[in-house]
């Protein structure tokens, strides 16, 4: 070996030696964060920087007082009050810091049995599978796992109950719920031995043989009753770099492995109403697979020209390769794409994309969702410490009314998502005042699309 070719060796093994040295340390810091971080504190102790650091250990933070709870299991008060009076409920909880005896206040998990109990849970058709939803866009920074958290707090929140698919090797979806990518979670938690039908991994992890014929290996609790999460970690690249091998060398069709998430999903949909996936931000085999399992993909789509630009690059792709399909003689389920605006603002900039992208995406009534995701500082601080909008005490926020009306505002989005979706997949979808605003603004846009039509002879 020449002394050059030495030396770059020699270089490349100092580099390594220093990026494991990274890597171990960091594993190590991780392993005592909740220590550190007390230490660090001292006299200066910040309950809510202690709660940020144990990932691990979540608990429920919000809590409603009885007649929010009761409004919201759907029982009056007095149905409450006489429920735990004759033991279908567990006795309240009483605050330890007052001197007289004062309730807690209810969790979204203590809202979530009671409604179980007492019969008021919304539920999908009988003997249907979840209906599937993924958030997707090729662009980083869209809001794309914000979304996927929110909405299945939200649906959590009002009784359904959500699995959600984490397929992005980052894992942010997975450390909001308590998961960490790499340290607690590894390749055998994840979903990719299902998709590569690696059944040697998960036998070598303790799982039965055949444990790879379905996802119920890789289905974690949260400390959410009502959400369940099937988690990710870096070793998830595994399946774009493995699963284009396993389909050449397979006798297989590959149609089945175009369509093998979207039967995984279905299969373990049944314990579930709603199933939400966090795509990556890339078109890669994941990205395929997830497109394949949706039954409704929603596009966050920033109020911005390159953000615009993306999505448009997004939507091409996902045309192509739907005909690529056809040239293969294949048929694989594609799902309806709705768009919704994100990072929207009140600047003239923002009006103007915001335009764009309605004239431009709406094709068919509701291809654009009517409400738009605000630019908001509510959800930077939320992101900050990993608990979300919907787990934060309106008495703990820095500003209650800012806090409101950023919940409300997802509120009016998710509640849109929701329709949307159970009216494409169950056809039972409430008619509401959004679905009017979305014929105002068909009606408004037609000399529009007639307009982008004759400029780009489209049709």
């Amino acid at each position: 070996m020449a002394i050059e070719d030495e030396s770059r060796f020699d270089k490349l093994k100092a580099a390594i030696s220093k990026m494991h040295k990274v890597v171990k340390r960091g594993f190590s810091v991780m392993d005592q964060m909740p220590e550190l971080v007390k230490d660090a504190q001292k006299d200066k102790y910040d309950p809510e920087w202690v709660e940020t650091s144990e990932v691990d250990s979540r608990i429920q933070q919000r809590r409603y007082g009885t007649t929010q709870a009761a409004e919201m299991v759907g029982i009056s008060t007095g149905t409450l009050y006489a429920a735990e009076q004759d033991g279908r409920l567990p006795p309240p909880e009483y605050r330890t810091d007052t001197a007289k005896k004062v309730r807690a206040g209810y969790t979204v998990n203590h809202i979530n049995h009671m409604q179980r109990v007492l019969g008021t849970a919304p539920s999908k058709p009988a003997n249907l599978p979840a209906a599937i939803c993924g958030v997707l866009n090729l662009k980083g920074g869209s809001h794309k796992t914000t979304t996927c958290h929110l909405f299945s707090q939200y649906l959590a929140m009002r009784g359904y109950r959500c699995l959600v698919l984490d397929t992005d090797p980052q894992g942010s979806l997975s450390f909001y719920f308590g998961k960490r990518p790499d340290y607690d979670i590894k390749y055998e938690n994840t979903f990719a031995p299902f998709i590569l039908e690696d059944d040697q991994a998960l036998r070598e992890a303790g799982h039965p043989r055949g444990s790879s014929k379905n996802l119920k290996y890789a289905i974690q609790k949260t400390y959410w009753d009502n959400i369940d999460i099937i988690p990710s970690c870096l070793e998830n690249l595994a399946i774009d770099l493995l699963l284009p091998q396993l389909m050449e060398n397979s006798s297989k069709p590959k149609t089945e492995f175009i369509a093998k998430l979207r039967d995984g999903l279905r299969e373990v949909g049944e314990d579930y109403d709603f199933i939400i996936i966090d795509g990556t931000p890339s078109l890669n085999m994941t990205t395929l697979n997830v497109v394949s399992a949706c039954d409704v993909v929603f596009v966050p789509t920033p109020a911005a020209l390159l953000d615009f630009a993306s999505t448009l690059q997004f939507s091409k792709l996902i045309s192509d390769t739907a005909r690529s399909y056809i040239d293969m003689g294949v048929a694989p389920h594609i799902p309806d794409l709705r768009y919704f605006i994100t990072k929207f603002s009140g600047s003239s900039y923002a009006q103007f994309f915001g335009q764009i992208i309605r004239k431009v995406f709406t094709v068919e009534r509701g291809d654009v969702l009517t409400a738009e995701a605000h630019a908001s500082d509510e959800i930077g601080k939320a992101n900050a410490s990993t608990y979300s909008i919907y787990e934060k005490n309106p008495s703990d926020a820095d500003n209650r009314k800012k806090l409101k009306s950023t919940i409300e505002m997802y509120d009016r989005l998710f509640a849109e998502m929701h329709d949307a979706l159970a009216e494409t997949v169950f056809g039972d979808a409430m008619r509401g005042s959004h679905l009017d605003k979305i014929d105002e603004i068909v009606a408004k846009a037609g000399d529009a699309r007639k307009e982008i039509r004759d400029a780009g002879h489209a049709e």
